[in-house]
């Protein structure tokens, strides 16, 4: 249930997922109202969701319902004993209260299935700016020099005295 103006963060444990191991090919969230119609993005959205999986963040999706769909041949590997959690925000931009669900469809190669052999596992790499506190800061330019570290942004690609210039 989301309240008229809700955007609370969530972060409880998630257990609907194959009952076998294997390997996702892919990942693809949404949210759906009760009737199974998909409400407009700016009625009620999706803020953003991260599923975790044994602690590290593995997908994650926002507003623009990002898929996560691995190249032919490679999978992201699964274990029936590994633990989910998923940390979510929707918004309800509306006067009243509803009901959606945070859905997800899941490509599935079990694990004993002939193909599986030949798949290569991929992992998530994730870049998390503040180690998964709130509030997120906004970067300034110019300020991602502590640690050795450079922070490039879509502009500097022009700039030839940025090094790796273009990798933001």
């Amino acid at each position: 249930k989301i309240n008229p103006g809700q955007n609370s963060i969530f972060f409880e444990p998630n257990t609907v997922r194959p009952k076998e191991d294997g390997y996702f090919t892919r990942f693809e969230p949404n949210l759906i109202y009760q009737d199974g119609t998909i409400p407009r993005v700016d009625v009620v959205h999706l803020h953003h969701a991260v599923w975790m999986i044994n602690g590290s963040p593995t997908w994650a999706a926002g507003e623009e319902k990002t898929a996560a769909i691995m190249p032919p041949g490679y999978g992201y590997p699964y274990r029936t004993t590994d633990r989910w959690q998923m940390n979510h925000m929707i918004h309800n931009l509306t006067p009243n209260a509803t009901s959606v669900y945070i859905t997800y469809d899941l490509d599935f190669v079990p694990a004993t299935a002939p193909q599986a052999a030949a798949i290569q596992p991929v992992r998530t790499q994730w870049l998390d700016v503040v180690g998964g506190s709130y509030p997120v800061f906004d970067a300034i330019k110019g300020t991602g020099h502590a640690g050795g570290t450079r922070y490039t942004y879509p502009d500097d690609a022009t700039d030839p005295g940025v090094k790796n210039a273009g990798r933001w």
